[in-house]
């Protein structure tokens, strides 16, 4: 029985962190990468759970995607695939102590994006573990100078978020760590979102206790379970509801930032509201923006099995929100 990711051993610590950011700090980046090399090994080789969630994904993409991937063998794509998130761990420290520069956004993104905050509205953005969110944060956020609520669904991402707070004390970001949506977190962030603040959470991770908070969505050929908390949210909300990735190509950070529904108002069935439709439409465009870079696509683990969160700890890697 593949097991819930949250009920997983921490993967890193603070110390580790720092560490990896002193290398990079004083040696450069092509040492850093020389340095994870062993050190990104040690958890491919450990990390078993992690792996085969790794190697069923990139399965799934070579099969429905071919070109999309090199032809080499699937273990040395997931070696890559923990590779780069090896890498991603440290962007997103960087993105955090300073807005990055020469990140590409198309013109119309860029219009969009300034236009939003011109307006002072508030707005709910779903994000993903797909590519580094935290770019996403300080260009489409702290540039604006938009106070933005994030919310931290993960335990783990407790340590990176203290580092977080440490080296960027001044940030108008308020990372919030919730193991549920409740009513009194939801009135909360209404407030906020009425006082023109943004608020950030990610959409490609089921809650704890998921029992009926899931819907099944169609991604990468095959049915997988969706939160749809995010979406319950957006309903409370009544406010719009923004899609935001952020992944390197060719060498740079690329930001799209697309508007996913003005307001979410849910279908009902047999008496209760139904998120299906605006699950599916998650999956799909997160799909498509997985397409331009698939290995950068940070959730290992059995995304498309049962998962079942009253099992014991596992050893999977995970991302830290």
């Amino acid at each position: 029985m593949s097991r819930h990711w949250a009920s997983i051993g921490e993967a890193g610590a603070l110390t580790g962190l720092r560490i990896m950011v002193w290398v990079n700090n004083r040696l450069g980046r092509t040492a850093f990468n020389i340095v994870l090399v062993p050190v990104m090994s040690y958890f491919f080789v450990r990390r078993s759970e992690a792996r085969k969630g790794s190697i069923d994904y990139i399965r799934r993409v070579k099969r429905l995607h071919p070109e999309l991937l090199s032809s080499g063998p699937v273990l040395w794509l997931s070696f890559r695939h923990f590779f780069t998130f090896g890498q991603a761990l440290l962007d997103k420290y960087l993105a955090w102590m300073e807005p990055p520069e020469g990140i590409n956004m198309d013109p119309e993104v860029r219009e969009s994006h300034a236009a939003l905050v011109e307006s002072g509205k508030g707005i709910l953005i779903i994000g993903s573990h797909f590519g580094n969110l935290e770019y996403s944060r300080s260009v489409g956020i702290n540039r604006g100078n938009v106070a933005v609520n994030i919310l931290l669904h993960d335990k783990h991402a407790e340590k990176f978020a203290t580092l977080m707070r440490t080296s960027a004390s001044q940030s108008r970001v308020n990372l919030m760590r919730v193991t549920d949506l409740d009513l009194d977190l939801a009135l909360q962030l209404k407030e906020k979102v009425a006082n023109g603040e943004w608020v950030l959470i990610a959409g490609d991770r089921v809650p704890v206790h998921s029992h009926d908070k899931v819907s099944a969505a169609t991604f990468f050929g095959d049915r997988a379970n969706f939160p749809i908390g995010p979406f319950v949210l957006a309903n409370l909300l009544r406010c719009p509801v923004y899609l935001l990735h952020c992944f390197r190509k060719q060498g740079q950070y690329h930001l799209n930032m697309e508007l996913f529904a003005e307001q979410i108002r849910p279908s009902r069935k047999n008496k209760r509201r139904n998120y299906d439709k605006e699950v599916q439409k998650f999956a799909t465009a997160l799909e498509r923006q997985i397409r331009q870079a698939p290995l950068q696509w940070f959730n290992f683990y059995d995304f498309w099995g049962p998962q079942d969160p009253t099992k014991p700890q596992s050893d999977r890697l995970q991302d830290d929100d």
